[in-house]
């Protein structure tokens, strides 16, 4: 009895655990960008269905913030350095609550300091920054993985932009891609719910085998 009993505890303790992600399984979605072709776009810009590049040498500060519906010196005010041109992509998404935008992207620094270029993301009116050649260092680059989780519901325009500063010469890029799957895929519920139980098998039968071993040594 004493052995069923602990069998019991485990199986309930595994049960409880597998609840909490069979009973409470996560809404939200991930938005993985698989295709470019239909962005729209402004400035120096190459869309394919696989990635985006853009380069800073394309139309005026002005011109990128009216595109992306940013307003007037936003881009200025964001980096605290005058923007002369750059180029942007946008699209428009719906989304619910606690979605998550993920992408990969590169940015490859074309200039040299003062010049402080910088790459961004926009979510409506509010302005990301990716890198800029304060970070990354004089003809520097990095790359990297960039998740942005929706708090509230609705439609959004998303933009992707890199831009000049100070000057209209050495061109920096951004490069945007969709993202990798990275890292082991996360277990189905059913799946954790089968482990937890398997686990908690083993365990009672372990400790089962024991106490059987003990009362053939007594004997």
């Amino acid at each position: 009895m004493k052995n069923f009993g602990l069998a019991n505890q485990l199986l309930v303790a595994g049960a409880g655990a597998a609840f909490v992600f069979v009973a409470s399984p996560s809404q939200a979605a991930v938005i993985n960008i698989s295709d470019f072709t239909g962005w729209q776009s402004i400035g120096n810009v190459s869309l394919s269905n696989q990635q985006a590049i853009l380069s800073s040498g394309g139309v005026s500060d002005t011109a990128v913030e009216s595109f992306l519906g940013l307003a007037n010196g936003a881009l200025e005010a964001f980096n605290f350095q005058n923007v002369n041109n750059g180029s942007a992509i946008k699209n428009t998404i719906t989304v619910q609550a606690g979605d998550v935008l993920t992408f990969d992207w590169q940015f490859q620094a074309g200039d040299y300091l003062p010049y402080n270029d910088f790459s961004f993301y926009s979510i409506g009116t509010s302005l990301n920054k990716l890198a800029d050649i304060r970070q990354v260092g004089n003809f520097g680059q990095i790359a990297s993985q960039t998740s942005y989780t929706f708090t509230t519901a609705g439609t959004y325009t998303i933009g992707f932009g890199v831009v000049n500063t100070l000057d209209r010469f050495l061109d920096s890029s951004l490069t945007v891609r969709s993202s990798g799957s990275g890292g082991e895929p996360v277990p189905e519920p059913m799946t954790i719910l089968g482990t937890l139980v398997g686990g908690a098998f083993g365990v009672a039968l372990r400790h089962k085998k024991k106490q059987q071993q003990k009362a053939t040594s007594k004997a």
